[in-house]
């Protein structure tokens, strides 16, 4: 529907006109955000129990991967270190010497020992033979042949006792001694190992680089972060470093602009900190859940953005406030009218055109909009010539 105006009011509107024009065209929304890091690595003790720190690195120090963060004390260490050590020296000749030395002495004494009774054995059963022969011809009594006979039976019992003992020895004695030094000695050489490795997590060194940042902890009954000399537990995190080199920009999009944003969307991220810095980058992901924050009415829900950085400034800092823009709308050829030009009543939006000397009150249907102009989608054309109010 359109309304045509009077001459006197085309005259009234003259020098309040604009052009509709056809040309490029950006919509850009802004949203509040931080910096952070993709990676973070966390910095905690590694010792066992309780251990003072006696140096620490400067917190906002740029540190390369292997440089040192923090030592603790090692003394304690360092004295139980020296006691393992003799521990395990010991523990290491008593092994090589029962087994290199007093189990094959043992051994080798038994063997003799057989030999010698196998001997004696096979001399006196000789013996005892021949002196069978011999009571035939009276030359030797029963009562001799008796006592040659138990003396053979004597012999013969001490050979076996001697095999049964190297038997047993071969198959039990001996393992069992070999295996309760080897267990002996495994023991101090994993309580020493474990001492020096005691002794290198007494210093920390960064897993990799960027900037050494403090982490509140809990230290005598304070809360905040950690100096040299307090007290630091096992697993306990007092320092992270985030990867300076991997940024990424996190911003809370209001549900009612979603529309505005997708992955892929071109984005600047500006530091509050640094206004003539502008990093270039893009929408890598949309939250899938609203969330409310609290700062705001419980009633206003937000998704989640990510923006990814194409590049890394060296005046970047993880936490950072930022303000993030979102290329929410690019088009070559857009027909563009002022927004001035368009008024809205009851939803609808209309411009007044004008046409030789009256006004014509149009509807018009619009798309996108930034801060100059809409995006016209039917009503107006270029060229035409809208009152601006």
């Amino acid at each position: 529907m359109a309304v045509c105006f009077s001459c006197k009011d085309a005259r009234e509107a003259a020098g309040k006109t604009a052009v509709v024009s056809e040309g490029p065209m950006e919509v850009w929304s802004y949203f509040d955000g931080k910096i952070e890091s993709r990676t973070v690595r966390t910095i905690m003790s590694k010792m066992g129990g309780a251990a003072a720190l006696v140096e620490l690195v400067s917190e906002g120090t740029r540190v390369k991967e292997g440089d040192v963060l923090a030592k603790f004390d090692s003394s304690r260490t360092e004295r139980d270190l020296v006691k393992l050590e003799a521990d395990f020296t010991l523990a290491k000749s008593e092994f090589e010497s029962l087994n290199n030395a007093q189990l094959p002495l043992q051994l080798r004494d038994l063997e003799i020992q057989i030999s010698e009774a196998q001997a004696n054995y096979e001399t006196e059963r000789q013996y005892l033979e021949d002196s069978r022969k011999l009571v035939d011809e009276d030359l030797v009594s029963e009562q001799e042949l008796k006592q040659q006979d138990a003396k053979v039976a004597q012999f013969k019992g001490k050979l076996e006792h001697l095999e049964t003992q190297i038997g047993l020895m071969k198959k039990y004695l001996h393992p069992m001694a070999v295996e309760g030094a080897q267990a002996k000695l495994a023991s101090a050489e994993q309580a020493l190992a474990l001492a020096r490795q005691e002794i290198q997590d007494c210093t920390i060194r960064a897993p990799t680089s960027g900037l050494a940042a403090y982490t509140m902890v809990h230290v005598g009954g304070e809360y905040r972060t950690a100096r040299v000399g307090d007290s630091i537990y096992r697993n306990q995190p007092f320092m992270a470093i985030p990867d300076m080199g991997n940024l990424v920009a996190h911003c809370n999009v209001p549900e009612s602009e979603m529309s505005r944003v997708a992955p892929g969307f071109p984005a600047v991220i500006t530091p509050l900190a640094y206004p003539d810095l502008q990093v270039e980058g893009s929408v890598e992901s949309v939250g899938t859940m609203a969330q409310t924050m609290l700062e705001k009415p419980s009633w206003q829900k937000f998704f989640h953005v990510k923006v990814g950085l194409n590049r890394v400034d060296e005046r970047l800092r993880s936490g950072m406030s930022v303000t993030v823009a979102i290329l929410s709308f690019h088009k070559e050829k857009a027909v563009q009218a002022p927004r001035q030009a368009v008024r809205w009543e009851g939803g609808v939006s209309r411009c007044r055109v004008l046409k030789g000397s009256a006004q014509e009150d149009r509807v018009v249907h619009v798309g996108m909009g930034n801060d100059l102009h809409y995006e016209v989608l039917d009503g107006l054309k270029p060229g035409d010539r809208v009152v601006v109010e």
